[in-house]
């Protein structure tokens, strides 16, 4: 059994999961890498161990649009000690997508199954862990939210969406941090704007144009992962970290809305 206190770092593989894990190697954090693709994992943490050869990395097969993936992922994590958990990993759908469970994609993997494997892995965490999760400024899209939410091909839009996804987490995240006080696990959410990552391209006649007018002066990955870097390291909870500025977040709801599922 290790003794290592280690964090979970879910889409490490991506542009701002790389800087995250990056900044924690630095730091000699014992990593859990968090990711669908072996292969890029274990790339990564060759790369990062020529960087950092002290850095102790260990990938963890984890697919957010699998539940199973997911309850394998927390069963093999039997006898490691778990200092935090940072929600990277996320989705953005161009068009309407089914998961393997039958549940719209972008809902899955950044609200249902993050929400699972953080519940899955609060267990593990010791007194004092952090747990961080990723919100976008797309969640203002939703400011007021049926009791009642049902996501189709007719009424499914690739930001609309997506920002249905992520004002869920971030409610998720504001209750969780209320029901975690006792036990002085910070849970706070990252906000990292606008990113020179794959997931800004909306797979759009006028991409190549944004590309060239825009995407210059977006933010980089490693200012990207600030945010997330801030979230975690923050004695507070219930805070959302932006890259400069920092807000309370939103009290929770009385419940959580019903997401029906799709038929």
């Amino acid at each position: 059994m290790t003794t290592d206190n280690y964090v979970i770092v879910t889409g490490a593989t991506g542009a701002i999961g790389v800087e995250i894990c990056r900044a924690l190697c630095r730091k000699a954090t014992p990593l859990l890498l968090a990711c669908r693709n072996e292969s890029k994992a274990n790339n990564l943490i060759q790369r990062l161990r020529a960087e950092f050869p002290e850095a102790k990395l260990e990938f963890l097969s984890l697919d957010l649009a699998d539940q199973r993936s997911i309850e394998q992922a927390a069963a093999s994590l039997n006898g490691k000690s778990i200092a935090g958990l940072i929600n990277n990993a996320g989705v953005m759908e161009r068009n309407f997508r089914l998961n393997s469970d039958g549940r719209e994609m972008d809902l899955s993997v950044n609200y249902f199954n993050t929400m699972n494997f953080t519940e899955q892995i609060i267990p593990m965490l010791s007194n004092g862990s952090a747990i961080v999760f990723t919100t976008s400024l797309t969640r203002f899209l939703h400011r007021r939210l049926p009791s009642e939410i049902s996501v189709n091909e007719s009424n499914f839009s690739q930001l609309g969406t997506y920002g249905l996804s992520k004002r869920l987490i971030t409610d998720y995240a504001s209750r969780l941090s209320a029901s975690l006080a006792y036990r002085n696990i910070r849970v706070n959410c990252a906000d990292p704007g606008i990113v020179d990552t794959g997931m800004i391209t909306m797979k759009r006649w006028f991409d190549s144009i944004a590309d060239l007018l825009f995407r210059p002066f977006i933010r980089k990955p490693a200012q990207g992962a600030e945010p997330a870097l801030r979230a975690f390291a923050a004695c507070d909870s219930g805070k959302i970290y932006c890259r400069r500025a920092t807000h309370k977040m939103p009290a929770p709801l009385p419940e959580m809305p019903t997401i029906k599922p799709h038929i």
